[in-house]
């Protein structure tokens, strides 16, 4: 007699699930529909995060012109590949010193990303991007997580498309030690 209720209960939670991925898949198809019918390419591949009015999630003090190299990591707190390669981002940010990290929310409410850098020990910097502005600049993005590096003249050296794994971490590495 119970378990009928139950059903009715879980039938309903998953059909509430199911709107709200379709409502972010809308979102997504209506943003790359948007930004790849303009003309919004890098200029010769080049993108600087300093340029762009983003909100500050957490930080630090230091300037990227301290770096050799930096990573954008394009995240949203639902998405699950980007809680599993938090830690080999944080690696990334701390094991390295010519190498900062940053990673920008994107189709994300903001108290749900504070709560995401919280609850998963993000030790990077990060900003909530609420109107998309940094994908304006990068209109290739049409997924996530996406995964950019730079160099020192804010140029994109390498992409990974996905998840980070530890495939990819070494071949990071193996970019900045060059």
């Amino acid at each position: 007699l119970l378990i009928r209720p139950y059903m009715i209960i879980t039938n309903i939670i998953n059909k509430i699930k199911m709107i709200n991925f379709l409502k972010i898949f809308i979102i997504l198809i209506f943003t790359s529909s948007i930004l790849g019918c303009t003309n919004n390419q890098i200029e010769n591949n080049v993108f600087s995060p300093d340029k762009i009015n983003l909100k500050v999630l957490n930080s630090d003090k230091k300037s990227l012109k301290e770096y050799e190299f930096y990573i954008i990591n394009f995240w949203a707190s639902w998405c699950i590949p980007c809680k599993n390669e938090v830690p080999i981002l944080n690696r990334l940010n701390t094991e390295n010193k010519n190498l900062k990290v940053i990673g920008i929310s994107i189709m994300d409410v903001y108290s749900e990303s504070l709560n995401f850098i919280k609850s998963n020990n993000v030790q990077y910097r990060n900003y909530w991007d609420e109107n998309l502005v940094s994908l304006k600049s990068l209109n290739s993005i049409n997924s996530i997580p996406v995964t950019l590096i730079f160099n020192d003249q804010n140029e994109i050296i390498q992409r990974f498309d996905g998840e980070l794994d530890q495939e990819s971490y070494f071949k990071i590495l193996e970019i900045i030690k060059k």
